[in-house]
């Protein structure tokens, strides 16, 4: 297996909490981060859409971190805040950016977005060495973290990427989407869902002769919104077909640069594929960790205002710089 140097902080006897949904809510709806003096822009995309980057740049540095938000997240969720800060003081550049239809602005073409979406990616990243950047790194968190794996793996990236870290991330969507059907799963269900039906019903306003309200009304699973949504808007067979092609676990073996993939074992969104075995481990830019306990972006640490996660990343980018 892989190794690089391990992390000074154990996850496994330094968090707060060791119950996995406990982990998971007060990491995610309880706690609170400042947000950072982010300046925003907003990047014209070829197709006519945009997407919304927010900004918090140190002078005279090369250096970029590149934060992807989770699903139906944003760039000012608390994980990428509290992310963004640490890394800001360690004198990185930070750019948080937001899929379409996130960071409390509609896009303007009917389709949202969704984790096979690599383009979009693209675009952010050409756009950031444009401002100057030699080094840059991506973080992605959950489907953030998909989304960053799925695009080192199927694209060309470029020189001035040095490495890919990608924390509580589904590996394979075909076996997670049965383990997000488990009824201990269902508020995070719920939410997500209610979430996106707000969404489409903006879209029917939108484009009422692409979407019916009647349908999005009835849609009350993952299964039935990406049957009824992302499969004819984006042009997949079924949502097998989307759940099969977007998932990361596929293209591991592309991938050309350093990346850390952090999975804690407790987490209550994956299922047991979303964790690499030693014989799965044959591309040796891989680095897979699952620490016994963190949840789903959990990782608290007591007395601390940063968790465990930013702190492994910047353990990781300096480690591979002198490996």
């Amino acid at each position: 297996m892989n190794y690089i140097k391990k992390s000074t902080y154990n996850p496994t006897e330094n968090l707060i909490y060791t119950n996995a949904h406990l982990s998971t809510i007060v990491a995610g709806a309880i706690k609170k981060y400042p947000i950072p003096p982010y300046n925003r822009e907003r990047l014209e995309l070829e197709d006519g859409d945009f997407l919304l980057l927010d900004w918090w740049r140190n002078e005279n540095t090369n250096k970029l971190i590149i934060l992807s938000h989770g699903l139906e997240g944003h760039s000012r969720r608390t994980y990428i805040n509290s992310c963004a800060d640490y890394f800001h003081q360690a004198g990185y550049s930070i750019l948080a950016w937001n899929q379409r239809s996130c960071g409390g602005e509609m896009n303007r073409l009917p389709s949202l977005y969704h984790v096979g979406m690599i383009h979009d990616l693209e675009k952010v990243v050409t756009y950031s060495i444009t401002q100057g950047y030699s080094e840059v790194y991506l973080i992605g968190y959950s489907m953030g973290g998909a989304v960053s794996l799925n695009y080192t793996g199927r694209m060309k990236i470029p020189k001035e990427l040095k490495a890919c870290i990608a924390f509580s991330s589904p590996l394979d969507f075909v076996s997670n989407a049965e383990t997000f059907r488990k009824p201990a799963n269902y508020i995070y269900l719920k939410n997500f869902i209610n979430d996106f039906k707000k969404k489409l019903k903006y879209k029917s306003k939108q484009y009422p002769d692409i979407f019916d309200i009647n349908l999005i009304r009835s849609i009350n699973s993952f299964d039935e919104f990406d049957e009824y949504v992302t499969v004819p808007l984006f042009g997949f067979k079924n949502k097998e077909d989307y759940y099969k092609k977007v998932s990361p676990i596929n293209i591991l073996d592309n991938i050309n640069i350093p990346t850390l993939i952090v999975n804690a074992k407790n987490d209550p969104f994956l299922s047991p594929e979303s964790f690499l075995k030693e014989n799965q481990m044959s591309n040796v830019n891989i680095y897979f960790e699952m620490p016994k306990y963190g949840g789903h972006i959990g990782f608290m640490l007591p007395k601390s205002k940063f968790s465990w996660v930013e702190i492994r990343a910047k353990e990781f980018i300096e480690d591979i710089k002198v490996k």
